[in-house]
């Protein structure tokens, strides 16, 4: 007895999902063909709205590491600053400069990539609107169709 898998009980053939297998559910009026191709481009617009975000969100976590990088400098630059002022009464000036550029910095950090995950998300939901648009459209003319052979 030779075993293809660990588990023979649930060994599971594919059906082959040529057009062959949905001819034998065929519905009148109905044309498999087009709905197999609009499956089809619902699927690529899946895929390229998903490469879509993907991109985005590589973008976005990009631009941490960068944001990273430019916070460990600012941070050696503002603690030189600071043992320098540490004479005495520079030190309370320098400490409310260094919390006003940081606050600053870190709020256009945030806004920025705030707006690079919307721009992500954004691009991949135009990806699908404008699909659904296409599908509707699809629809549209198969029922279109449908009622002429009917009339």
């Amino acid at each position: 007895m030779s075993n293809k898998g660990p588990f023979p009980e649930f060994d599971f053939k594919w059906p082959n999902f040529d057009q062959g297998f949905w001819d034998r559910f065929s519905v009148p009026g109905i044309d498999n063909s087009a709905l197999m191709q609009s499956q089809k481009k619902n699927f690529e617009a899946l895929v390229k709205a998903n490469q879509k975000a993907a991109e985005g969100y590589q973008n976005l976590m990009r631009r941490q590491g960068e944001i990273m990088t430019e916070t460990m400098q600012a941070i050696q630059e503002s603690v030189a600053s600071l043992m320098k002022a540490n004479d005495g009464k520079d030190l309370p000036k320098k400490q409310a400069e260094l919390v006003e550029k940081t606050v600053g910095r870190a709020f256009k950090h945030m806004k920025e990539l705030a707006e690079l995950a919307i721009d992500a998300n954004g691009e991949a939901f135009k990806v699908m609107q404008d699909r659904a648009k296409e599908s509707i459209a699809e629809m549209q003319e198969l029922a279109e169709k449908i009622t002429a052979r009917r009339k």
